[in-house]
């Protein structure tokens, strides 16, 4: 059974997008497999000059330290990295739970507000314009 014109272009059109990001995909796949075997020779070609230099045992070494530095380094950023994620993250939380509680008593005050009447408006309005400045705390934009 064939499908009616506009979903036929459009399930066509979703399957070059496919095929599209998965050659792409592909294509940085394979550039980052050079990548990695160009880095490797590079390594072992320092290895060579280093053992060349001086002796196999401290060429290892040598190399070894300096991909220990390299990974410590990179553990110290992302280390950081997840630091700031973490501070942003709780920050972000923070402002959900003051935008909440806002609701909830914007909210609360338009119901007292809306069953005050007469001489009981005044009172209420008060309470809950003393209620929303304390509720600001120290986040006073001056």
């Amino acid at each position: 059974m064939a499908l009616p014109a506009p979903l036929s272009s459009l399930t066509h059109q979703a399957g070059r997008i496919v095929q599209s990001a998965g050659r792409t995909a592909a294509i940085y796949a394979a550039l980052t497999l050079m990548g990695f075997i160009g880095a490797g020779f590079l390594i072992a070609a320092a290895f060579i000059w280093l053992a060349a230099l001086t002796d196999p045992l401290i060429a290892s070494l040598i190399m070894a330290a300096l991909f220990l530095l390299v990974a410590a380094i990179w553990l110290a950023i992302l280390m950081a990295r997840h630091e700031r994620i973490k501070l942003e993250r709780r920050s972000s939380a923070a402002n959900t739970a003051l935008v909440a509680s806002s609701i909830s008593l914007a909210d609360a005050g338009l119901r007292i507000l809306s069953r005050a009447r007469g001489p009981m408006f005044l009172p209420a309005a008060a309470t809950l314009f003393a209620a929303w400045y304390i509720s600001r705390g120290g986040d006073r934009d001056e």
